[in-house]
């Protein structure tokens, strides 16, 4: 063999055996054709049938910005995508959205992923986003947590910039609106039929009738590729939400959820898992009460809760106790040190009788000889039974320590306005937070819920500071404690129950019940 041939041939031994380990394509040098056999990936595909059913209210509409119901909205949920979901720990990952960035010059910039389309085809754009924008600013149901964010702009390069009324650099949790195609919810169908106006949007699945029946379809095109085990979610037509847990008992529906709204324990069935919401229950203090004025009495009565028994008792578990008004699992208080949960009634005496109210009337009622009597008036909502009992239950812990409470039971329209008047020493309160958990609403004069607060007080400047970055979350908190402007006592819990039907255990986020249906398997 010439010098030449050899050459040759250690170079093509040389390119050979590189080419199996780095993985580059090489030209074919010869003319025929490969003889390696090809692997085939089989792509997994969902089951062409339905693996479950769920409720659909046929009285209300499946578009997410006119809806009005919890179960059709839970719908809407699986119709249409946000730019975020809000996890366990109410921080955020992105769905529509890539990424995010906040700006102290209060601006997040929203970064859509490239590429997503809507189910009709069409390219999805911040165009679309800014049109949602919009349309849930003007919602009853989205605009209370959109009130600080004040306009939203697409930039031309794929980013939408939200721009903030005031500074708050947990406000990202808040976009979790749906986004629909813009112009897509013009209805000009004449007909009574919800269904005809439904936007179309981006999501799991996609709204399909034909004739009398009505289903979920995946969309196998979400995010990319979105292939769960079933291709269909049966839908049963309702008239009325308080029929679902009837039918879920006679197995004519397998999934739903219920969060407690009405305030009234319901007894299920089926399998249930629970998941957090910003249901937000609290002590309200009037400031303007002689012997409240004392942050001292306040702490004391703080002390004397025993919030872990509310939860598990007065709420019938379905709640999480918290000492600060923030949820526990918020990943801003991580790693802060807060007051703690239990009861500690021989800390709170101590600190009434360093108050002054050392002394006990014949009637058993603790005293200040400048302050007069430990005698407060708790206002309650008395429809709500969990308030009630909660109500109840704290005269009665208040009392062991010769504190007198007289329970005030009246219904909501009362219940509020009572609020409203300042009728009242202590109210039991409750509110749905952002899921930024945005504290505005107590520490502002004009804020919802700031009955009987000091607007000046150091809780509110050192929390308008936490926003603005001046204060760490620590030192809110501990001013916070040291105040007490109002007493938390827990947050809230739902519940998800799914039938026998369902085999695989629901998981939830904050902002999606959902969140594993594509792993759900049925008999």
């Amino acid at each position: 063999m010439s010098l030449y041939k050899k050459v040759i041939s250690v170079l093509l031994c040389v390119i050979i055996f590189t080419s199996a380990f780095s993985g580059c394509s090489l030209l074919n040098l010869s003319n025929e054709p490969t003889t390696q056999p090809t692997t085939v990936v089989s792509q997994p595909v969902s089951l062409e049938k339905v693996g479950y059913t769920m409720a659909y209210l046929r009285t209300d509409s499946l578009n997410p910005y006119k809806c009005e119901s919890e179960v059709n909205r839970n719908i809407s949920g699986l119709l249409f995508d946000p730019l975020f979901n809000v996890k366990n720990d109410f921080s955020v990952t992105g769905v529509i959205a890539e990424s995010y960035t906040y700006t102290k010059d209060n601006v997040i910039t929203a970064k859509l992923r490239s590429g997503l389309t809507f189910t009709d085809g069409s390219a999805l754009t911040a165009d679309d986003v800014v049109y949602s924008f919009v349309l849930a600013k003007n919602s009853n149901y989205y605009s209370p947590s959109l009130k600080n964010i004040i306009d939203a702009s697409a930039d031309g390069g794929g980013n939408v910039i939200f721009t903030l009324k005031n500074a708050d650099p947990y406000d990202v949790a808040n976009l979790t609106f749906p986004i629909i195609k813009k112009d897509s919810d013009k209805d000009t169908s004449s007909s009574d039929d919800y269904s005809s106006a439904i936007p179309i949007g981006s999501g799991r699945y996609i709204f399909n009738e034909e004739k009398e029946e009505k289903k979920l379809i995946a969309n196998g095109t979400r995010l990319g590729s979105f292939i769960p085990k079933y291709k269909f979610i049966g839908l049963r037509d309702i008239t009325e939400e308080s029929s679902i847990q009837s039918l879920f008992d006679l197995n004519e529906i397998d999934f739903y959820t219920e969060s407690f709204s009405e305030g009234t324990y319901k007894r299920y069935s089926g399998k249930s898992s629970t998941f957090d919401t910003t249901n937000f229950v609290y002590i309200g203090v009037n400031s303007d009460c002689n012997v409240l004025k004392e942050s001292a009495v306040r702490r004391a009565i703080s002390l004397l809760v025993d919030r872990e028994n509310i939860a598990s008792v007065s709420f019938s578990g379905f709640a999480i106790p918290t000492s600060t008004p923030f949820h526990p699992s918020f990943y801003g208080t991580k790693n802060c040190s807060v007051l703690p949960i239990k009861s500690d009634k021989d800390a709170a005496i101590s600190l009434l009788e360093d108050a002054g109210f050392y002394n006990i009337n014949s009637s058993g009622v603790r005293y200040s000889h400048e302050d007069g009597k430990l005698e407060i008036r708790l206002l309650v909502n008395k429809e709500n039974s969990f308030k009630l009992a909660m109500a109840r239950h704290i005269q009665q812990t208040l009392a062991e320590a010769d504190i007198n409470v007289i329970l005030k039971e009246y219904s909501y329209n009362y219940y509020i306005q009572a609020v409203k008047d300042g009728s009242y020493d202590l109210y039991i309160g409750e509110v749905n937070l952002s899921d930024s958990f945005n504290l505005n609403g107590f520490f502002t004069e004009s804020g919802s819920y700031s009955f009987g607060i000091d607007p000046e007080s150091k809780s509110a400047s050192d929390y308008k500071s936490l926003l603005i970055g001046d204060k760490t979350m620590q030192e809110f908190l501990d001013t916070f404690a040291d105040e007490l402007p109002f007493i938390p006592v827990l947050y809230r819990r739902g519940t998800t129950v799914r039938g026998e039907k369902i085999k695989t255990e629901s998981k939830t986020i904050v902002s999606d019940y959902f969140y594993n249906i594509h792993e759900w398997t049925a008999e």
